[in-house]
């Protein structure tokens, strides 16, 4: 539908979400964002491509939260400019909250529309999920120097929902300008009842294309696995069509699923997740394995640091023979199982709970709990 007629309902203004191509990435943390807005209260708009690529994901949206489409183009100039002048619209006419910006050249055009209308309400950035630090501090760098020029009094933060995101902007944003909301997970994860397996199963959980994470769990899976110990490995989810036939050979089964109930129900069998490499700024199959209360055996990086307590809330490796250890001590002691597991889900609602994520982007806003 086009920006005409769009109405405001909530008190404090319209808020106004520009995004450009909608993406699972992107939806993330936007779907997220908008669904505890709406139930706050808030109106808002958001402004996006109108392309196949997303549409799976436009059901998932709070119905409160009304879709401005901009149509496609012939050239990729020609899509940005189109949507340049159905996000202008979408900006004008009525009182703003906030304009929240959604990726790069959102950004950009986005701050260059608000100046162009002279709003003073708060702009928010948010960069998409990020594959090295580096190449979004120096975005970031940039960015700065642009809103800066662009619009020098207009109040600007940077709102990130991974800690590997926040610690590369850090240094770039100045103090006070950046805020680490970290996304919720579904609550079906908290819910899901536990029911372990016969004998020991290991997952881990598949989020689009790694290659790197699958080779590291089919290679945990030759190292552990051997017939005399019962021991089992499924891979649930998303597995890339190259490393399908090196996890099977491996003796890991492969489980795609159609929603997060089916996945936690899966998951929720295990005896353990085990959390490879991760290519994602944020390791949401490990968040999601200890909100169901699983213990966790995860690589030791930083992405993983950041969630697990060593020897509390799971286990951090960084040798095989570490791995070994972590992992048959779990198999031998269900009573440690049990304790690590409800240790992890403890830490995994007060993070990533749906309320802890409510209170923490409305104190941001600046907008009333209810």
């Amino acid at each position: 539908m086009s920006a005409e007629g769009l109405s405001c309902r909530a008190g404090g203004g319209r808020v106004v979400h520009l995004v450009g191509q909608l993406t699972d990435g992107v939806f993330g943390f936007l779907g997220p964002v908008t669904t505890a807005l709406a139930q706050s209260g808030a109106d808002q708009v958001v402004v996006l491509f109108d392309d196949a690529g997303g549409r799976h994901l436009l059901p998932r949206f709070h119905e409160a939260v009304e879709l401005v489409f901009a149509p496609g183009g012939p050239s990729r100039l020609r899509r940005w400019w189109t949507w340049r002048e159905v996000a202008r619209e979408a900006l004008g006419g009525m009182p703003l909250k906030a304009v929240h910006l959604h990726g790069v050249l959102p950004c950009v055009l986005g701050t260059a529309l608000a100046r162009e209308a002279r709003l003073g309400s708060s702009l928010f950035w948010s960069p998409r999920p990020a594959s090295g630090s580096r190449p979004l501090a120096l975005t970031a760098a940039v960015l700065l120097w642009l809103l800066r020029l662009l619009a020098p009094s207009t109040r600007w933060r940077a709102l990130t929902n991974g800690t590997k995101e926040a610690a590369a902007l850090a240094d770039v944003v100045p103090q006070g300008w950046l805020n680490l909301v970290e996304s919720p997970l579904p609550a079906v994860f908290f819910e899901a009842p536990r029911n372990e397996a016969r004998y020991p199963l290991i997952v881990t959980s598949g989020y689009g294309a790694d290659p790197r994470g699958e080779e590291a769990f089919a290679q945990a899976a030759v190292l552990l696995g051997g017939d005399e110990l019962h021991v089992t490995f499924n891979w649930i989810g998303d597995a890339s069509e190259v490393s399908r036939p090196r996890l099977k050979a491996a003796g890991v089964d492969l489980f795609d699923v159609a929603d997060d109930a089916e996945r936690a129900s899966r998951l929720a069998s295990s005896w353990m997740y085990l959390a490879p490499d991760d290519l994602r700024s944020f390791p949401y199959g490990l968040a999601a394995g200890m909100a169901l209360g699983l213990p966790c055996v995860a690589l030791d990086t930083v992405e993983h640091r950041e969630l697990v307590r060593h020897g509390e809330t799971g286990y951090l490796w960084r040798t095989e023979r570490d791995l070994m250890h972590h992992v048959a001590a779990l198999i031998d002691d269900a009573p440690l199982r049990a304790r690590v597991g409800r240790a992890a889900r403890e830490e995994a609602r007060r993070r990533f709970g749906e309320h802890a994520f409510r209170d923490s982007l409305l104190h941001v806003y600046e907008m009333p709990l209810r």
